[in-house]
């Protein structure tokens, strides 16, 4: 009877352990399973595609603009609350407080591309009033005596970059920074190549090669009176030239 027993608890004891050790199994296999299939998803992100993609370069500004604001926007860590970012022009890397008419034109895209995107834009550029001349009505500005002194509630700062590239192209780069603390929030990075690079003045400067001009030495011509070997002070040769077989 007592032998019964025991080897009855034996096979529960060893059923319950096997079943344990099953349901163990499925619970590691259940979130290695999910493990992967979150990295596949981070991985297929289209966020991620420009990265891993760095043959594709743009050669027309819109597309590039686009992208920079579809890479800023997806790798926007905070997209779970509202971002406030005013936006700076894009300077010349070479030069970080000088920028150009390029560098005009990408800050002043991105107004559209982050506000469409849901991003909460403000622009700091604006007066107190509305400025009336004979060219127009204007409200924003770059006199600093007109803009406000302060912009409230901005979280975030948009900055950006661009220097010339190889192949005649343009790198640009752009991040939006916190407002406090410098923390990168998200990033973006584009190659523009235009078709015409003299368009934004980023055509390589190719050396040309000077010809050495051999400049003939500066004389004076020596000619002849035909007097050289007879003495003629008084002699009155006509037309310059004398006869020195003729006496005068």
């Amino acid at each position: 009877m007592k032998s019964i027993l025991l080897l009855t608890f034996i096979l529960l004891f060893s059923g319950c352990t096997y079943t344990n050790n099953l349901l163990t199994t499925d619970v590691k296999s259940d979130k290695t399973v999910k493990k992967q299939s979150t990295l596949q998803s981070v991985r297929n992100r289209e966020y991620n595609q420009p990265y891993a993609n760095t043959e594709k370069v743009y050669q027309n500004l819109n597309g590039a603009i686009i992208a920079i604001a579809d890479q800023l926007f997806n790798s926007n860590m905070s997209q779970s609350k509202t971002t406030s970012v005013i936006l700076t022009s894009f300077a010349d890397l070479n030069q970080l407080n000088k920028t150009t008419t390029f560098g005009r034109l990408l800050s002043e895209s991105m107004f559209n591309e982050l506000h469409i995107r849901k991003f909460n834009v403000t622009d700091f550029r604006g007066q107190d009033a509305i400025s009336v001349n004979a060219d127009g009505e204007f409200h924003i500005t770059r006199d600093v005596s007109k803009l406000k002194d302060h912009v409230p509630s901005i979280e975030y700062i948009l900055v950006g970059t661009y220097v010339k590239f190889e192949n005649e192209s343009v790198l640009i780069n752009s991040r939006i920074l916190d407002s406090q603390s410098g923390a990168i929030i998200s990033t973006a990075r584009v190659i523009y190549k235009p078709v015409d690079c003299s368009l934004f003045d980023i055509c390589s400067r190719k050396k040309v090669k000077q010809e050495v001009v051999v400049s003939e030495p500066v004389g004076i011509d020596i000619i002849t009176d035909n007097c050289s070997n007879v003495k003629c002070p008084t002699q009155q040769c006509k037309e310059g030239v004398c006869d020195n077989t003729v006496s005068y």
